[in-house]
């Protein structure tokens, strides 16, 4: 008898339905249509009311909507989640209201369904809503809420977020000023450099990091006063940063440092002018160059030290000389390993160098490692140079157990890449580390990768 009534219920909700949704029914029938959606959803037959909202989605009016709306307090939680669903799907406003108001339901699933209807279906009015959720919810909530702030449409939502941003608490005006990064708005430039000098640390930073991609070079020299009055350490690191990002969109790169360079000469406050001079290295512009190297030789020991860090940062090979000679000729020992692990690092980038070139460059970096770290960077660097004198150096290291880890590494991938050229004096060094280390050992692995590669027993 169940499964009689079953039948007989499906067949007439569909053919109610049908009726509605293909032939335009009369409000007599449009009304049986949704007394039977709402009977099914209020029920436990999960496959009816999987029929039921895939027929909500189409059928037409706002009757329908505002009829269905009004119902969904009275639902479960898992009849809501569906209903809420399918109210976003239908895409009309008319809904607002009661999902506006599930998203102060007790049910958790229920809010984090109408925060995500909210997307489809809000505008201006939900933002308020919207950026409130995303401040004080977590998890799946927060997900939601945020993703729906980013999504809602209408020509007052860029607007209402901006607005809405000095007035807001803290945390709710962070939610805000992501919003303005994720929706690009780019009108928010204003805004967001009053707010990187907010007395919250978390809106300061989250301004300068949304500031990074809707800044543009304009903006530059309203950036670098940014940085040059930061208000802590974690501040100059990221308007470092956001400076280098925006100097970076300015299409002419001996232009890009322009406006750091413009001002560099007229700061007198160490910290500020150390920022800047970090930058510099960030930014990579060439017309810079004697700017820090000149800085190299200044009176005051933190600015010679911002100028080594710069120089080391580089993203060509160019400065790398300068660094040699600090690091080889320099009174101060913080110095000379900071120039070192510069040197060491701008010799892995991309150069004309020829493999004999690089060698002598790595020895001598070896020579002038004042320690074991040092050293095992060097080591780890000597790796990218496909040479059998390379190939031979790191093996001297092998016997050394305070450097035999970072020796076989390089060796290895040293051996990698002139196996097909030099196999007999690539595969006698991957047949001592193999001897040398243990069978788990993923070093020892890698050895025998290349060995079987080269095909010697």
């Amino acid at each position: 008898m169940k499964v009689t009534y079953t039948i007989c219920k499906a067949l007439t909700f569909l053919i109610l339905c049908s009726c509605v949704v293909f032939s335009g029914a009369a409000a007599p029938a449009q009304d049986d249509a949704i007394g039977v959606v709402l009977e099914i959803l209020k029920g436990d037959d999960e496959e009816m009311q999987a029929v039921a909202i895939a027929m909500v989605k189409d059928m037409a009016g706002t009757d329908v909507t505002e009829a269905l709306a009004k119902e969904l307090p009275n639902l479960s939680a898992r009849s809501q989640v569906m209903l809420l669903s399918a109210l976003s799907d239908r895409g009309d406003a008319a809904a607002l209201p009661a999902v506006s108001a599930a998203a102060k339901a007790e049910d958790p699933s229920v809010r984090v369904a109408a925060f995500r209807a909210l997307g489809q279906l809000g505008g201006a009015s939900s933002v308020e809503l919207l950026a409130q959720a995303a401040a004080t919810t977590t998890s799946e909530e927060r997900k939601a809420a945020r993703d729906s702030l980013y999504r809602l449409r209408g020509a007052d939502v860029d607007q209402t977020i901006l607005a809405a941003i000095p007035k807001a608490e803290p945390k709710v005006r962070v939610e805000l000023i992501n919003a303005v990064g994720e929706r690009n708005i780019r009108q928010g430039v204003g805004i967001l450099l009053g707010t990187a000098k907010d007395s919250d640390r978390k809106v300061r930073i989250q301004s300068l990091r949304v500031l990074k991609g809707v800044a543009g070079p304009s903006d530059m020299p309203a950036l670098v006063d940014l940085l040059i009055h930061a208000q802590s350490t974690s501040d100059r690191n990221e308007a470092q940063k956001t400076v280098a990002a925006v100097a970076h969109k300015i299409e002419d790169e001996n232009r890009q440092a322009a406006a750091v360079l413009a001002v560099l000469p007229k700061v007198k406050p160490i910290p500020s002018r150390c920022s800047l001079l970090g930058v510099l290295g960030k930014i990579g512009d060439n017309t810079a160059l004697p700017v820090l190297i000149a800085a190299l030789k200044d009176e005051n020991t933190e600015v010679q030290t911002a100028s080594i860090r710069a120089l080391s940062e580089w993203p060509t090979p160019k400065p790398i000389n300068d660094l040699l000679k600090v690091a080889e000729g320099s009174d101060n020992k913080v110095h000379r390993i900071l120039a070192l692990r510069g040197f060491v690092r701008l010799l892995g980038l991309g150069s004309e160098r020829s493999a004999e070139e690089l060698l002598e460059m790595y020895k001598k970096a070896m020579r002038l490692a004042p320690d074991v770290g040092e050293k095992r960077r060097v080591l780890s660097g000597l790796g990218n140079v496909k040479s059998p004198a390379a190939l031979k150096i790191a093996a001297s290291y092998l016997d050394d157990k305070s450097l035999s880890r970072e020796a076989g590494s390089a060796a290895v991938k040293i051996a990698s890449g002139i196996c097909d050229d030099f196999p007999k004096e690539a595969a006698d060094v991957l047949k001592k580390i193999v001897a040398q280390t243990k069978e788990t050992d993923p070093l020892r692995g890698r050895a025998q990768e290349v060995i079987d590669k080269i095909g010697q027993p």
